[in-house]
């Protein structure tokens, strides 16, 4: 992986989600100065711009997986792009609903040709099922779907599933678990709530999360649901989950502290609403998350 070098894409995506307005995030970030947030770090910044559009669909259709087809797409879509830009360099992927981490994984494991790590930071596990979730909503599924369950027509979008292994997986942050999700906890490599974390501190999470994704200390990749940042600090975003969360400055200690990791090679940015942060203030909070992480990575470098 070139030294110094920062691949960004944009997967405009709101096929997973309860209602349009995430497929904006993308642009909304570049323009609170992402990009140019990268390059006074030092980044030498490829832009490879952003995918096609795919949008919201209510699908009554298909009330327990809805718009699965509308996902799947999304889920190629990202996993055939992160392979071209993993080449480049350190890729950070700016979504669109959490879906994106199927494609994601399975993308940077053909590219990488070996197993991929995910460090899964969310305020919930998204490790519902069809059989299981309230609402159908394919976002809270996502981790399941990239463990391989799930609607098989996802799973198997961007790859043989699993995209991930469960023991490879460590899930940082949540703060809500439906009933059948806490079954699913013991399948993962690590499991740390909220409230654990800010006990222990940020870097000792990160620590944590590192050593417990044992694919022979391979690549990494880090998926940030805005949600697991406090609503008080970051309401732009589709649902607030009760509890409290992370504050921005933990969650950027925590995402630094991760991405200061040799092993991890991709940061994924998702679940940022911005019909709901009208004066930029939760993008340009982000844009400073993302530049001081990759900052710290360059120095690491």
């Amino acid at each position: 992986m070139p030294p110094g070098k920062v691949a960004v894409f944009g997967v405009p995506t709101a096929a997973g989600s309860s209602a349009p307005g995430l497929e904006n995030a993308p642009f909304a970030l570049r323009e609170a100065g992402l990009l140019q947030a990268l390059k006074s770090e030092g980044a030498t910044v490829v832009n490879l711009s952003d995918l096609s559009l795919f949008p919201y669909r209510p699908d009554p259709e298909r009330p327990k997986a809805r718009n699965a087809s509308g996902v799947a797409c999304a889920v190629r879509a990202a996993g055939d792009e992160i392979t071209r830009a993993l080449a480049e360099g350190f890729t950070v992927v700016l979504g669109g609903d959490c879906t994106l981490a199927v494609g994601t994984v399975a993308g940077a494991r053909e590219a990488l040709g070996a197993p991929v790590g995910l460090v899964y930071l969310d305020a919930n596990a998204d490790l519902n099922t069809p059989d299981t979730s309230p609402s159908g909503l394919l976002c809270g599924m996502a981790l399941a779907m990239a463990m391989g369950r799930g609607p098989s027509e996802v799973a198997t979008a961007a790859g043989e599933p699993p995209a991930v292994r469960g023991e490879h997986v460590a899930l940082l942050g949540y703060r809500q678990l439906d009933g059948s999700e806490r079954r699913a906890l013991g399948h993962l490599g690590l499991a740390l709530p909220a409230e654990a974390m800010k006990r222990l501190g940020m870097r000792v999470a990160a620590a944590l999360a590192l050593d417990a994704v044992e694919n022979d200390d391979g690549p990494i990749v880090v998926h940030l649901d805005v949600d697991v940042v406090d609503p008080r600090e970051m309401p732009a975003k589709a649902s607030v989950t009760p509890g409290h969360g992370l504050t921005l400055l933990e969650a950027s200690d925590l995402v630094t502290a991760l991405l200061a990791s040799p092993r991890v090679v991709a940061l994924e940015v998702v679940e940022y609403l911005p019909e709901r942060d009208a004066d930029r203030s939760c993008a340009r909070g982000l844009v400073d998350l993302i530049a001081r992480a990759v900052a710290r990575r360059l120095r690491a470098g």
